[in-house]
């Protein structure tokens, strides 16, 4: 962990990771609040349209962000997806401030979520170029991710306080603040990439080079193996947190008798997260080395599907804390693991492609979620369609676990 952490490049990379991070912490949770500040009807409703355009760009712009990055300098693209995310969460802070530009509040987060279908892929694609020793790679994804999940913990407990205080207004523009710095350190950063000059070609071009991309994926036992679960588990986490916020939340703080503000409560929620996901980190590498890593994700399924399950049967804040410390650590390792083994099984050259594609899956599940979540609570309430995410993991779980014994059998 020191060797990688002293590579003075690469920690100007965790620096810029760990900004951002609390600047998309910063303006989720203002976003959320000021969705949660409308009238009892609305809740829901605002926030599945507010993941939606959240999700939105995933599928328009994500699989062609990939063809993108391996055509130009990772670093650039950084800085250029850095100071425009950093621009259009100024302008969601405007759009706030002034309600006459309220309707063009959900076309700005569209672009904001723009922006960072580049910034994500080109950011693990860039990772290789800082860390040239392989047998550092997992321990490179494990400190990146520690890094992300202190920052985490950190943003998500005190931005819940800071604007139940403040106002989702105020820290809007602290977020939108936060990507100056950010810039100034990507443009320092001096990396290993050997980059070729490229010409965009045709159309055509640009899909064959996609469609090498997801071909190759598919064609991956591995690669397809994570990206399938971590696909089907955003799904169901999503339609899960949608419930929560929508109305859960706040009946369990008011059935227990519990005086907190709901967006300090999800603060704190959001914490014991962090908290879970900082003991998965540490646990994860010890784990691999006594169960197979494709066994342990299949067991995570049905394990963190009953809690969700028992959730519903015992509505309880602090029994919701257990359950987010505990989903915290399931949600590391499924996505440590992923990450590690796309590295690992990707060629250079297609390094974008690949993560590009792999975050398409990724990050579809929230677009999915949310209008799977609009549509089951048409029909009935969010306790019952936080039952049925629950349910869902377990039944997928269960039936994975099966099949592999079948198979193993045979």
């Amino acid at each position: 962990m020191k060797n990688t952490f002293i590579n003075r490049n690469f920690s100007m990379l965790l620096l810029v990771q760990t900004i951002e991070q609390i600047g998309d912490s910063l303006i989720l949770m203002s976003l959320i609040a000021w969705v949660m500040g409308m009238e009892t009807g609305a809740k829901t409703a605002n926030m599945t349209i507010l993941l939606f355009w959240i999700g939105l760009p995933i599928i328009l712009i994500g699989p062609f962000s990939g063809v993108i990055i391996d055509l130009f300098k990772r670093k650039t693209l950084l800085a250029v997806a850095t100071f425009s995310k950093g621009v259009f969460i100024f302008l969601i802070f405007l759009c706030v401030e002034y309600r006459e530009l309220v309707p063009l509040l959900y076309f700005f987060v569209f672009m904001k979520s723009f922006s960072t279908q580049f910034f994500i892929p080109a950011k693990s694609a860039f990772v290789p170029d800082l860390v040239f020793d392989s047998n550092l790679l997992v321990r490179a994804n494990t400190l990146s991710t520690t890094a992300m999940i202190i920052t985490q913990i950190t943003t998500y407990a005190v931005s819940g306080l800071a604007i139940a205080e403040f106002g989702p207004k105020r820290i809007m523009l602290v977020s939108a603040c936060m990507y100056i710095p950010a810039v100034l350190i990507v443009l320092m950063i001096k990396s290993g990439q050997v980059h070729k000059k490229k010409i965009i070609g045709s159309l055509k071009h640009i899909t064959d080079d996609l469609g090498a991309g997801f071909s190759f994926m598919l064609k991956q036992s591995k690669i397809k193996f994570v990206t399938r679960r971590v696909f089907f588990m955003m799904i169901a986490v999503i339609v899960f947190y949608i419930s929560l916020t929508g109305g859960v939340l706040e009946h369990m703080l008011a059935s227990g008798g519990i005086k907190l503000k709901t967006i300090g409560a999800l603060g704190f929620m959001q914490a014991l997260l962090g908290a879970g996901l900082v003991t998965g980190v540490l646990v994860t590498e010890k784990l691999l080395k006594k169960v197979d890593e494709e066994l342990l994700i299949k067991y995570i399924f049905p394990a963190f599907g009953v809690l969700i399950v028992l959730l519903y049967f015992f509505t309880n804040y602090y029994f919701l804390l257990v359950c987010a410390y505990f989903g915290g650590m399931a949600g590391v390792m499924v996505l440590s693991i992923a990450e590690t083994v796309i590295q690992k099984e990707t060629p250079e050259n297609m390094r974008g492609r690949i993560f590009s594609a792999y975050y398409v899956f990724r990050n579809t599940g929230p677009l999915i979620a949310a209008v799977l979540a609009g549509i089951f609570i048409r029909f009935m309430n969010e306790e019952k369609v936080m039952f049925i995410s629950g349910l869902a993991l377990v039944a997928y779980g269960l039936a994975n676990l099966i099949t592999r014994k079948k198979r193993k059998g045979a």
